[in-house]
């Protein structure tokens, strides 16, 4: 697999899109923040694991204004990327967002956990 980060993104896209409307059956993790707000699910499709999360565009505040690009949704940009990219030149660091903020999370730790059972992790 291509080491390309649109590379990976156009085909984890359209196998999470492929997944149909009720995509929640296919999540094997759901990643949330102390606060309980969601940051990012991986899900199992027909490509291998699916890592998604909405980079938020906008705080909380009154006097902010959505501003929607390409590729956007009503809440931020969807962020989408292979879990288990092949190519040791792809780093471990994923974006995801959430009401609090920016976070960042681990490819590696992500794996892990999946492999450990967990189907919910709260990130602090």
């Amino acid at each position: 697999m291509s080491t390309s980060h649109e590379a990976r993104e156009k085909v984890a896209r359209r196998a999470f899109e492929a997944l149909g409307p009720t995509p929640s059956d296919s999540v094997v993790l759901m990643v949330q923040c102390d606060a309980a707000h969601h940051l990012a699910t991986v899900s199992r499709t027909a490509e291998g694991r699916v890592y998604h999360s909405v980079l938020h565009s906008k705080a909380h505040g009154r006097r902010d204004f959505e501003d929607l690009g390409h590729h956007a949704s009503r809440l931020g940009v969807d962020w989408f990327d292979l879990l288990d990219a092949d190519d040791p030149g792809i780093g471990d660091d994923l974006p995801a967002g959430c009401e609090c903020g920016p976070f960042t999370l681990s490819r590696r730790q992500l794996v892990e956990q999946i492999a450990a059972g967990h189907k919910r992790v709260i990130v602090p």
